[in-house]
């Protein structure tokens, strides 16, 4: 008891705060693309040797976010809201004080259920809701209820949209499935089971709405059997009295320990891991691919091979990508637009396990990517609880018509050329107020690139709400180079957020051309994703969002006074600016420097003659009506 009140205080002395990913390491812990929130080890989780599973819960009350950890002594619950600080809640004890290497842990409504390999564990029931009520957090919590129908499992499935938990591994029905009807949480009560197919290790249960019409509407069992029965059922599970075998996936390319996968978000692909094929067959982690679009009869499509040789684990798939547990070498994150051809790509990566990459079964256990913040939770067997915050990858194309050079279909980069770029992005002192972003700098070298990939200016990324586009979610200066490509500060890589996936409006500002918005929200993933301005097919918020130049489409020139709008005449003109620019009075003057009123951005304004930076502003106008204006097309 002592241990567990002197936890809070541990939590918060020895808890590992936000830690960024920086050139490939956050701290001491290899990564890309994922930045550590915080981390917990096994003392301050109230626990001793390892953890195992995890799951999340959403408080649907408060909205509070909470890992709910399984432990070698029991289940630990942590508040995780504040993900640079979290709270450990409470510890539910295992049934009978029995410790296990093996804890699983899943979660129906307000509702956790806990299994273990322990014999005579069964079913631990705990009611989350009374994670709201601890004033002296950590409390040692019992179980709100116990099912002792079966002694012990491997793992259990909690179905989130009926009241059923599946049993998978247990000392019944030959280690099948066991259904366990939880409607009554308080008083579990068993539904059914299979013993037909021997032993399960995992289970995966879909409400599908696939493409296989046969089966749409069902509830269906995805299993993963192991010794040396390496195969997944498909099992419709709708009746739990009557389950009955739909289909069964071929044998794939060296079968060892077919572990676990989970459903694309189509219901068209399933992907597994198997566990055992990295050490057998001396290759390096693969996820496997099978095609169920015909469920009676699936095919295999191939694999993806990742990076190292470590052992794959749970892996589960959200938003377009799989997130991985690949033991050694931690969380892996994986684009799976090209599933349909085995061709997915390794989109981000955090090492719970810095030690080494390779086939032994610590580091990463299981994960959790269903927060509404975009926070991942990672339970590392030695190590304990990780919290992660993956980042958002985007890259955007767009032309800024000053600069743009028809002939050569690039714009040229006078004021990298002059030496007048400068290093540190210029929007936060013109005023502009960032949201997450500002303050981002760059190095000469990067400004030392030629060719259509040399820089031309800094530029401003905004993300902003799908529904109501007025609000901005979040922004980054970035650089544009000649052919458009809009850069990080690396001069080279995707400019990235730390807001959760999902989809937003992407909008492009420049400090004197006027910014542009997608027409519709777009996908803004943990995986690259690619949005061209430039192109005419793609649907801009507005009319004439940019402007017609030959085949392509760029931002129109001329706003010297960023306010959003272009004026020629009268009060608060454009080309007033110019003229008090150059001296205010002798119109043929000319001044160079990084200016705002360098509409052409050569580097040197002009209110007269040849390549003037007024002109531009008449001829976007319309070019007739002086008095005429343009309104930039932002909400």
């Amino acid at each position: 008891m002592r241990l567990l009140l002197a936890l809070p205080l541990l939590c918060i002395l020895n808890a590992r705060g936000q830690t960024p990913c920086v050139n490939g390491m956050a701290g001491t812990y290899p990564c890309s693309n994922i930045d550590l929130m915080a981390f917990m080890s096994l003392t301050q989780l109230g626990t001793i040797t390892n953890v195992a599973d995890l799951w999340g819960w959403t408080d649907p009350l408060n909205g509070k976010e909470y890992a709910l950890v399984g432990a070698r002594t029991g289940t630990a619950f942590v508040d995780i809201t504040n993900a640079t600080a979290p709270v450990l809640i409470g510890f539910l004890p295992a049934h009978g004080n029995v410790n296990s290497l093996w804890r699983d842990v899943d979660t129906h409504g307000n509702w956790c259920f806990v299994g273990s390999e322990a014999a005579g564990h069964g079913l631990q029931v705990f009611d989350l809701t009374r994670l709201r009520n601890v004033a002296n957090p950590p409390q040692t919590f019992t179980e709100d209820a116990h099912y002792g129908g079966f002694s012990n499992s491997h793992s259990l499935f909690a179905d989130k949209t009926e009241p059923y938990v599946y049993v998978v591994g247990s000392n019944q029905a030959n280690g099948g499935l066991v259904v366990i009807n939880v409607s009554n949480p308080l008083a579990p009560t068993l539904a059914g089971t299979h013993p037909f197919e021997g032993y399960i290790h995992e289970n995966a249960v879909f409400l599908y709405n696939g493409p296989d019409t046969e089966h749409v509407g069902k509830r269906l069992s995805f299993n993963f059997h192991i010794n040396a029965n390496d195969r997944v059922t498909i099992m419709d599970v709708t009746d739990k009295t009557d389950i009955t075998v739909i289909g069964t996936t071929p044998a794939y390319t060296s079968m060892s320990l077919c572990h676990q996968g989970w459903l694309t978000e189509d219901h068209r692909y399933l992907l597994m891991n198997d566990e055992g094929d990295e050490n057998a067959y001396n290759y390096n982690t693969r996820t496997h691919i099978f095609n169920v679009q015909n469920l009676d009869a699936p095919t295999y499509v191939g694999y993806f091979s990742g990076p190292n040789p470590s052992y794959d684990h749970n892996l589960y798939v959200h938003r377009g990508l799989v997130w991985e547990s690949n033991y050694t070498s931690g969380l892996h994150i994986v684009d799976a637009a090209g599933v349909a051809t085995a061709t997915m790509t390794l989109a981000a990566y955090f090492d719970t396990y810095p030690l080494n990459n390779g086939r032994s079964y610590v580091g990463a256990w299981g994960n959790y990517p269903y927060f509404a913040s975009g926070n991942v939770i990672v339970s590392s067997v030695g190590e304990g609880l990780f919290i992660l915050r993956p980042r958002l990858s985007l890259r955007v194309k767009a032309l800024l018509e000053g600069p743009y050079v028809q002939g050569a279909g690039l714009m040229h980069d006078s004021l990298r050329v002059k030496g007048l770029l400068p290093l540190t992005e210029p929007y936060t002192g013109l005023g502009y107020v960032h949201v997450g972003g500002g303050g981002e700098t760059t190095t000469a070298g990067v400004f030392a690139a030629t060719g259509a990939n040399a820089i031309v200016d800094w530029v401003v990324l905004e993300l902003r709400d799908a529904a109501n586009p007025a609000i901005v979610r979040a922004t980054r200066s970035a650089l544009i180079q000649r052919d458009g490509d809009i850069v990080a500060t690396d001069g080279t890589g995707p400019v990235q957020f730390s807001v959760k996936p999902g989809n937003y409006r992407v909008a492009v500002r420049h400090r004197n051309h006027l910014g542009a918005m997608t027409a519709n929200a777009v996908d803004v993933s943990v995986a690259v994703r690619s949005y061209d301005f430039t192109n005419a097919s793609v649907a801009l918020h507005g009319a004439e969002a940019t402007k017609p130049i030959g085949s392509v489409r760029a931002l129109w020139a001329g706003n010297s006074l960023r306010d959003g709008v272009l004026r020629y005449i009268g009060e608060d003109n454009d080309r007033d600016p110019i003229l008090l620019a150059v001296g205010g009075s002798v119109p043929t003057t000319t001044v160079t420097g990084y200016l705002g009123v360098d509409t052409n951005l050569d580097g040197v304004v002009r209110y007269v003659g040849d390549g003037n930076d007024r002109d531009p502003i008449l001829v976007n106008i319309g070019g007739n009506v002086p008095t005429a204006t343009r309104n930039e097309q932002l909400p």
